[in-house]
């Protein structure tokens, strides 16, 4: 067999009786922190206009939009849900880059709406996508010098397909071809310098695209469209097709079936880019023990990643998405007590809050040569940051942290992680609705139709 070959067969032969209960227990978090990253999403101005655009593709109305509950075609109610998931950059993170439960839960809650699967069929699925789409990021990640390169938008499209084709239960022939045709046509990689000029427009949010992708491509073969042979094989494979400079095919199958890369999600507790993460946890604990007010600060100074300083030191903001890639306005807003998520995206305290910006305008940021290396080595697990903070008296302090909170390393309690899902659920729920959603997503393994929670995520 190929190695096309072998992952397709993967998907198709597994079982979801085989996952084991701690697979199982922490894809439910998994679930239940993107679905308050969707519903935050929603309640901001770019996730009205969002499902304002899904709304005009209604279709056969087989799935449902998150927060404004209307049935859409189903490759729109996924491209809408996946963008809606990414509108506050607080969704998870694989391997210090990529957001894979922004396709995959999208994908899997829209198809399993549509088939009437059950909860356990939808969670394996999620699962099964998260093994194959992270396998597949290791075998094309790219060498350090296409570090500038943003690749997820790319090969997220085969966590699409896998889950989307496991739904449907599409046949190892199917499933061969909807990989090949999905990832012929993915979208393109993201040059971030690009990226991140202000001010940081939609492209910003490149998921929802990759997600329509892979499910479009994973229908059309269904109906028996073919698609180019072996996507993943040989020296023309999708490695080079997404523009990567390095390919490794033993990473496709290392340990499927055996180990779940899953367990090695990190959670975010800012909006911010994940490269930045470790300096705030720096900049927190600084705050916090030290009991430094917003008036003692005289400087912030940061020395991390190269491409952490290279897009997170500009303090100016046009709009929301340049919240997110500006350590400035974090470290304002961690001053400031704000609580991390809208708030921190309010029109208030982005573009109007003189004090927030005076903070801001104190934070600088220098290159570490050696994080850059601890972050290769680690394959992005790792962010070493030494931040110092300067007080108005002379009085300097310095802490230095390796792993944010909410990795493997420094793991979020399941407590932390619900607080989290309460505080972006509560711009448009009560608490009583929060905590049924939160009821039925920890017996999401026990429910005969996942549509008994997506009724739950519509807007009251």
């Amino acid at each position: 067999m190929t190695r096309t070959e072998n992952v397709v067969d993967y998907i198709v032969s597994t079982d979801k009786e085989s996952l084991p209960r701690e697979v199982i227990e922490h894809t439910k978090a998994f679930i239940l922190d993107t679905l308050g990253c969707a519903v935050g999403g929603y309640t901001t101005e770019p996730g009205k206009e969002m499902v304002a655009q899904a709304r005009e593709f209604s279709g056969a109305g087989e799935a449902s939009l998150f927060g404004d509950g209307s049935r859409v075609s189903l490759p729109f109610a996924c491209w809408a849900n996946s963008s809606l998931a990414n509108v506050l950059d607080m969704d998870d993170v694989f391997a210090g880059t990529a957001h894979q439960a922004n396709c995959l839960i999208p994908t899997a809650f829209a198809l399993g709406e549509a088939q009437k699967a059950s909860g356990l069929e939808v969670l394996h699925a999620i699962v099964v996508g998260f093994e194959v789409g992270s396998r597949i990021m290791m075998y094309c990640w790219p060498s350090p010098s296409l570090a500038r390169t943003y690749f997820p938008s790319t090969w997220q499209v085969f966590d699409a397909v896998t889950v989307a084709g496991k739904l449907l239960k599409l046949t190892a022939n199917e499933l061969y071809h909807a990989f090949g045709l999905a990832g012929t046509v993915p979208p393109i990689p993201v040059d971030m310098q690009k990226f991140v000029e202000r001010p940081i427009g939609f492209a910003k949010n490149v998921f929802g695209w990759t997600t329509f992708t892979g499910v479009f491509w994973t229908l059309m073969a269904q109906k028996g469209a073919k698609g180019a042979a072996n996507i993943l094989d040989g020296d023309a494979g999708f490695w080079k097709i997404m523009g990567s400079d390095h390919h490794d095919v033993e990473k496709l199958t290392e340990g499927l079936g055996e180990t779940y890369n899953i367990m090695e999600t990190k959670y975010k507790p800012y909006p911010l880019c994940t490269w930045g993460h470790t300096s705030v946890d720096a900049v927190k604990k600084l705050f916090e023990e030290h009991d430094i007010s917003p008036h003692d600060i005289e400087s912030v100074t940061v020395k991390t990643l190269k491409r952490a300083v290279d897009f997170l030191v500009n303090p100016e903001m046009k709009s929301l998405y340049d919240a997110q890639f500006s350590l400035p306005h974090a470290v304002a807003m961690l001053a400031l007590g704000k609580k991390p998520g809208p708030e921190w995206m309010s029109e208030e305290n982005m573009f109007h809050n003189p004090e927030a910006a005076a903070i801001a305008q104190k934070v600088t940021m220098e290159v570490d040569p050696t994080a850059e290396e601890v972050f290769n080595k680690e394959k992005g697990l790792a962010i070493p940051t030494t931040v110092e903070v300067k007080t108005k008296d002379g009085k300097r302090f310095q802490e230095h942290v390796k792993y944010s909170k909410g990795t493997p390393n420094n793991p979020f309690t399941q407590e932390e992680l619900k607080d989290k899902f309460r505080t972006l659920a509560s711009s448009l729920f009560d608490e009583k609705r929060i905590s049924e959603i939160i009821d039925v997503v920890e017996s999401l393994d026990t429910l005969d139709d996942i549509s008994q929670l997506i009724v739950l995520l519509k807007e009251e």
